[in-house]
């Protein structure tokens, strides 16, 4: 530990990690079910949504840096969609419904962009504008920002839970097991493996 000497007095010095403390809450089998199932969703969307908030800075990072012109941009985007589509969409197609919706909702919190905008900003106005109706069909909005203190509460909870190092325990003490890891192709197991929950 480190220490001060003052006078005759030696004080010691450590960090405590901060204690959050939640409300006992009160919620019938149908409310716990449904709380296990979100616990269950998130542990396989939000690792997902870092790894591609990580792909969206990192690429908009090597734009300025490298002072690209839009034409070398398309063409790094198009080689970069072709090569994000075959190594991820069987990946994303085995989500479920909910654990996909989630991710949007997770990918906005992380770029601080909603998904629309993404779409938008890296391919399109018309693709965005395609993905959104698609979006529609199931419920989802592309546009909708993530609301930490409003609709997204719950979700923000969670992410409290990830970035304490508490979320592993929370789901081991739900199913009894620890979180199945997700697969990641290998070009980006090295950024996924920055992005695990923190051990405390």
């Amino acid at each position: 530990m480190q220490y001060v000497i003052e006078g005759r007095d030696t004080i010691f010095i450590d960090e405590i990690m901060p204690s959050v403390i939640h409300p006992r809450q009160t919620m019938s089998k149908r409310e716990w079910t449904r709380y296990y199932k979100r616990v269950y969703n998130f542990s396989r969307a939000y690792p997902y949504a870092l790894l591609v908030s990580k792909v969206i800075k990192d690429t908009d990072s090597l734009f300025v840096t490298d002072k690209m012109s839009k034409r070398k941009q398309e063409r790094y985007l198009n080689k970069m969609k072709d090569d994000l589509i075959k190594e991820f969409d069987p990946i994303f197609r085995n989500l479920s419904l909910k654990q996909g919706l989630m991710m949007i909702r997770l990918i906005d919190r992380e770029a601080g962009m909603t998904p629309y905008y993404i779409i938008r900003h890296f391919y399109s106005g018309a693709t965005a504008g395609f993905w959104q109706g698609v979006a529609r069909l199931f419920k989802g909005d592309l546009k909708r920002s993530y609301d930490r203190f409003g609709e997204d509460r719950d979700l923000e909870e969670l992410v409290g839970y990830w970035e304490r190092g508490e979320f592993e325990e929370l789901y081991f003490e739900i199913f009894g097991q620890a979180p199945k890891p997700i697969y990641v192709p290998e070009r980006f197991r090295e950024e996924a493996a920055s992005l695990q929950s923190p051990k405390r």
